[in-house]
């Protein structure tokens, strides 16, 4: 985890976003001090949600949501005018430098796809009284104004709560249905039915490293999902990618831009983000 969040660290200096921005990194103590040492970070030491609600203890993904909806980082975001809310495992690019949201953007996530999970869906959103808007497989970043990423990270608390209560308390299921394992992909997209759902985009973040695509203006944000396709995390742990020097690498497209800045270290980073200009 502390490699992938110098990938997104990279990132921001390399696309210049860092020279604008302070990254609010919630982290495990133990690892405080395995992260860059810059004033633009704001670290936030927080043991894992699941660790301290024995409710949640038997999942892991609750801590992505019940971390960063913590009151004490909520105050940090707040004072903030955007907020990106987002995994390690991701980079930003130039585009997001001169990216000005109105509203919620999110990427997509593949979690309804099945007709019975959006039949279940559209029944919690009755049963809660939202207002049903049809929009599935909301992504998990978000960016968009801090108060209403801030309104939204409560929102999307409180329906992982109602949702482990009403809907998983004694049913695990099993995905690609009905299923506890996607709990938090469901609670966000409730959450963003009962807070923005006329505010919103999705699709804008998330993006998948994918090497025959070039990096425009409509590409502000990428995720290293699971492949085995060019670039993937997974080959690039295992040294599968360790012959490939960096000049040989294309910047220029999705998969290469992840790949250069994952393997280039952070003076070269800098270097290169100097040598690009203003």
């Amino acid at each position: 985890m502390v490699q992938e969040f110098f990938w997104l660290y990279k990132s921001l200096i390399y696309s210049k976003v860092l020279n604008d921005c302070e990254i609010v990194a919630v982290c495990h103590p133990s690892v405080r001090n395995r992260l860059p040492v810059d004033s633009k970070i704001i670290a936030i030491e927080k043991l894992p949600f699941s660790s301290l609600h024995e409710r949640w203890g038997d999942y892991k993904f609750i801590n992505s949501v019940g971390n960063l909806a913590d009151s004490e980082v909520l105050d940090v975001c707040k004072k903030f005018d955007v907020v990106l809310k987002t995994d390690c495992d991701t980079f930003v690019t130039q585009a997001m430098k001169s990216f000005h949201p109105t509203g919620l953007c999110f990427g997509f996530g593949a979690y309804a796809y099945e007709d019975s999970v959006r039949v279940k869906l559209a029944e919690c959103s009755r049963r809660w009284g939202y207002p049903h808007s049809g929009l599935h497989n909301v992504g998990a970043s978000v960016l968009g104004p801090s108060e209403m990423v801030c309104n939204y990270l409560q929102s999307h608390m409180e329906c992982c709560d109602r949702l482990l209560e009403e809907e998983f308390k004694d049913f695990r299921g099993e995905w690609p249905n009905w299923s506890k394992q996607v709990l938090s992909m469901y609670a966000g997209e409730l959450a963003l039915r009962l807070t923005y759902p006329q505010a919103n985009s999705v699709g804008l973040l998330d993006h998948f490293t994918n090497a025959e695509r070039r990096i425009g203006s409509d590409v502000l944000h990428i995720h290293a999902w699971h492949t085995d396709s060019y670039w993937s995390k997974h080959h690039f742990r295992e040294g599968k990618y360790a012959e490939t020097k960096l000049e040989d690498i294309d910047r220029h497209t999705l998969g290469g831009y992840c790949h250069w800045l994952a393997a280039a270290d952070v003076e070269q980073v800098r270097h290169a983000a100097k040598m690009q200009g203003a």
